[in-house]
């Protein structure tokens, strides 16, 4: 009996050695495998290939920066006094390659901003004598300069009944003396603490660079068009630019018509047609199943029939800014195939076009135009501007008056929330009236930082309401 307990002591104490040599050998492999996880997140970058980073240490020390910056920009907007402290919005660098990183200053918070409006007024030959010289209404060359000074004046008047102090100095660019080069030279804008810019694009870059170089955000509020600016994070322009117009149609017929085979009918008539294409055709990249069918003329029905499918709507993407050309395409497709219907994408251009406005005239076709804005003239707002205009100016406000008004409203409450240098802060828009902006940074194929864009785009559709949705 003894015996057999003395076995059984023997054997139970064999058996707890080998249990606690698994859970001592247990211990030791965790801790060589934490031990080699912390030489790992210990490397610090340089240019060796064969460096390695885990992914979550990369997400640690990404959520580190973003910390950091959002200390450096809550520390800027509360220091106005403080020597400026620069915040970079970093990237990987890649090989051989020189970065560019968007650089910004601390923001100045001060008791009242100045605002430089730069339009082509043509005041010279419109007021001549100190009266009005023209008729019935603004010409054509002016229109659009005026009628945006008309929204910005009657936003000027609404901010300074709120308490806002704003110093506002408007000049007439179509005068010689008062031309962006000559303005510039004479240290006239030296002070501004906001530019905004209604004039069309061969003004945008001589405004942009001066811009860039006094680090002073020049809002580019009338020109879609970029003229060429590149890595300047002052630069804003708040219309959609061509190309994204393009890529979003793009991504829209790939989410709503996903496999299924599109027409492209473009021309090589002037540069913006060849620009949108190139645009849709750049970027592309196989989202969306193209038959490519040129048209300088328009198209006989011999080369667009074989493209068809009589057995389900037909998605046309019409690569053409005419609108005239555009609206004399529309009505061929609605006459002569009447029997079929077509879904159309066309450019922001087409918006002018009054069939695609008259319910019934295009029966067969749906008709699909990107805009950058759309007015609600039911809102408080609108029907507020709209009194003011007819109060001031008599007549009904254009949109263009809308947009004067929106633009001078919301950027100064930027500037009164977060000064000067608000870029980081674009995403607040609740001072916005009418347009949903979504202000990003454009970045080229290398992936640097050009300008902010607005992307937002709205979607009219020929029978529908406007809707309003973002590019992806």
């Amino acid at each position: 009996m003894l015996v057999a307990l003395l076995a059984a002591g023997i054997v139970t104490g064999d058996a707890n050695a080998q249990f606690w040599k698994k859970k001592k050998d247990k211990r030791e492999r965790r801790s060589a495998r934490k031990h080699k996880k912390d030489k790992e997140y210990a490397q610090v970058e340089d240019d060796s290939p064969h460096e390695t980073i885990s992914k979550k240490e990369q997400r640690r020390r990404e959520k580190r920066e973003r910390k950091r910056a959002k200390r450096e920009r809550r520390k800027a907007r509360h220091n106005e006094d403080q020597p400026a402290t620069e915040v970079i919005v970093k990237k990987q660098p890649k090989p051989g390659r020189k970065t560019y990183e968007a650089v910004y200053p601390a923001t100045k918070m001060k008791a009242s901003y100045r605002i430089d409006f730069l339009a082509a007024l043509y005041l010279d030959e419109l007021g001549k004598g100190g009266s009005p010289n023209f008729k019935d209404k603004v010409p054509e060359k002016a229109y659009a300069g005026v009628s945006f000074y008309e929204g910005l004046n009657i936003a000027t008047d609404s901010l300074k009944r709120a308490g806002f102090n704003v110093d506002v100095h408007v000049h007439d660019i179509s005068s010689t003396t008062e031309a962006p080069e000559a303005l510039i030279s004479g240290g006239r804008l030296d002070s501004a603490d906001l530019i905004i810019g209604a004039f069309h694009s061969q003004d945008v870059p001589v405004v942009a660079a001066f811009a860039k170089k006094q680090q002073i955000n020049f809002i580019s509020a009338l020109s879609p068009a970029d003229v060429g600016v590149r890595e300047n994070q002052f630069f804003t322009i708040t219309q959609p630019t061509l190309k994204t117009h393009c890529e979003w149609i793009i991504d829209d017929v790939a989410k709503k018509f996903p496999g299924r085979n599109a027409i492209l009918l473009h021309r090589a008539a002037t540069q913006a047609d060849e620009n949108a294409f190139g645009y849709i055709n750049n970027y592309n990249n196989g989202y969306v199943h193209f038959k490519d069918l040129i048209c300088n003329g328009l198209p006989e029905r011999e080369s667009i029939v074989p493209l068809l499918d009589s057995n389900q709507t037909n998605v046309f993407v019409i690569a053409v800014l005419d609108p005239g050309f555009a609206d004399s395409l529309l009505t061929k497709l609605s006459v002569e195939y009447s029997g079929m219907h077509f879904e159309v994408y066309g450019m922001p251009s087409w918006y002018v076009i009054d069939d695609i406005h008259e319910q019934g005239s295009l029966p067969n076709l749906t008709v699909n135009v990107t805009v950058p804005f759309n007015i609600d003239h039911s809102s408080a707002v609108s029907k507020y501007v709209a009194r003011k205009f007819k109060s001031e100016y008599a007549g009904k406000p254009s949109e263009l008056v809308f947009r004067g008004y929106e633009t001078m409203f919301w950027y100064s409450s930027l500037l009164k929330q977060y000064g000067t240098i608000f870029n980081l802060n674009y995403s607040d828009i609740t001072a916005a009236p009418f347009t949903k902006f979504d202000m990003k940074i454009r970045k080229d194929k290398e992936g640097d930082a050009l300008y902010h864009e607005n992307n937002h785009i709205y979607l009219y559709r020929s029978g529908f309401e406007t809707t309003s949705t973002k590019a992806d």
